[in-house]
């Protein structure tokens, strides 16, 4: 199953370690709307694979 979320808006970051927790992509096909309720927030532990254009992840 396939799904585009749209392009990584933010990220999380633990600034004790300084490594990205997590990636935020905005749901609903909602961009440029930070902090919106319908972001999907993917753990950085899912990310498989990051490419030029894409970015797999496991659900």
């Amino acid at each position: 199953m396939e799904k585009d979320f749209g392009y990584v808006q933010d990220v999380e970051a633990d600034f004790e370690t300084g490594k990205i927790t997590a990636i935020i992509v905005p749901g609903s096909n909602k961009i440029f709307t930070l902090g919106s309720k319908n972001d999907v927030v993917i753990p950085w532990d899912k990310i498989v694979r990051i490419g030029d254009d894409i970015i797999l992840v496991e659900i």
